[in-house]
């Protein structure tokens, strides 16, 4: 039996939507307290511990350069086999089947593990693909 479409979680960071394999979402929290992490870039809010677990927050659009929208109250955390990160999310749209060619973004930084502009049900998103993100963030951007 062949494998179909995969679904993708669909959530918005600012005025951005963006998608995850829903294989790779594990869950919708609402964003706790914060602890800063002294010489983090703009991007990395802080950590919090999760079920025994310190997970860096990520702010997608401050990441890659859109408008910032602090108005998010909820993190999508996304598991790698590498670990885990948790990304700010204004609103969860929900699951979709991502549509169109999705080239990368970039060549260079995070939008080098971003795809789109995917068609998705409540607009265009970026795909991000959250293992080399994961890496890239590791290295210290």
């Amino acid at each position: 039996m062949a494998d179909g479409p995969k679904g993708h979680l669909v959530f918005a960071c600012g005025s951005g939507l963006y998608a995850v394999p829903a294989e790779r979402a594990s869950e919708v929290v609402n964003l706790p307290p914060l602890t800063r992490v002294p010489g983090a870039g703009p991007h990395l809010l802080g950590v919090f511990a999760h079920r025994g677990e310190v997970l860096p927050v990520i702010d997608l659009a401050r990441l890659i350069g859109k408008p910032v929208d602090e108005t998010f109250r909820r993190v999508v955390l996304v598991r790698v086999p590498k670990g885990v990160m948790a990304f700010t999310a204004t609103r969860v749209v929900g699951v979709s089947v991502l549509e169109g060619a999705l080239p990368r973004l970039g060549e260079q930084g995070a939008l080098a593990f971003m795809h789109g502009p995917a068609r998705v049900p409540a607009g265009e998103c970026a795909a991000i693909e959250p293992e080399g993100l994961l890496e890239f963030l590791a290295r210290g951007r």
